[in-house]
């Protein structure tokens, strides 16, 4: 299951601390703050995919919409339209007919989505039960965080090393697995804002169209 869950995002490496994710609005330090319940983030992403056999990697892009009191939103955008919602205990995916398909749920896909909304918004703590974590000051507003697996960690056999860089914002994510394959995930145009979200995005955890 968790190797499904990987292939769809692997972000790892982003679900349900929702009520500590950081804030990033001060670039002045190398430590996001945390963002406060009635803010979300957003930005665009772009994963780099790299398979062993394989002479390019795979990409894509898309936007990403971060919230404290819902979950994750992945929105795919090139090269195949598709949203993933990442919420409390359960994972699912809605096509551009509005048709919900679960991927999983249950106590290992809550701490899959704890982990991928942690890496995303630069939230190490809820982690420290699953992984050894290294954090170092590269400089005065740049960061970079390491974090290996427990040997007993849900994702020990799944994935290597995940290693996080940013400032005010976490701007690049690398998951290296057992193999040699790695995904290196950029992201640009991260902003916080006021709820509510909008509708197009707070939707999609109800009953909304994928558009």
């Amino acid at each position: 299951m968790i190797r499904r869950l990987l292939v769809l995002i692997t972000v790892c490496v982003a679900f349900m601390s929702f009520l500590a994710m950081p804030k990033a609005l001060q670039a002045e330090t190398a430590i996001p703050t945390p963002i406060a319940k009635n803010e979300y983030l957003r930005g665009t992403f772009e994963l780099n995919r790299h398979l062993d056999g394989f002479e390019k990697p795979l990409l894509s892009r898309g936007e990403f919409v971060l919230s404290p009191q819902h979950g994750l939103i992945w929105k795919t955008t090139f090269p195949f339209p598709g949203v993933t919602v990442f919420a409390e205990g359960r994972i699912f995916t809605i096509d551009q007919n509005g048709n919900r398909n679960a991927m999983a749920k249950g106590t290992e896909t809550r701490q899959f989505v704890t982990m991928i909304s942690s890496v995303l918004s630069g939230n190490w703590d809820p982690l420290e039960s699953q992984f050894d974590i290294i954090k170092k000051n590269l400089e005065t507003t740049v960061w970079n965080v390491t974090l290996s697996p427990h040997s007993n960690s849900f994702v020990g056999n799944q994935i290597e090393l995940i290693t996080a860089q940013g400032n005010a914002f976490v701007q690049e994510v690398v998951i290296t697995k057992p193999s040699s394959d790695h995904d290196v995930i950029t992201f640009d145009g991260q902003t916080i804002e006021p709820v509510p979200l909008p509708s197009e995005f707070n939707d999609l955890f109800t009953n909304g169209t994928a558009e």
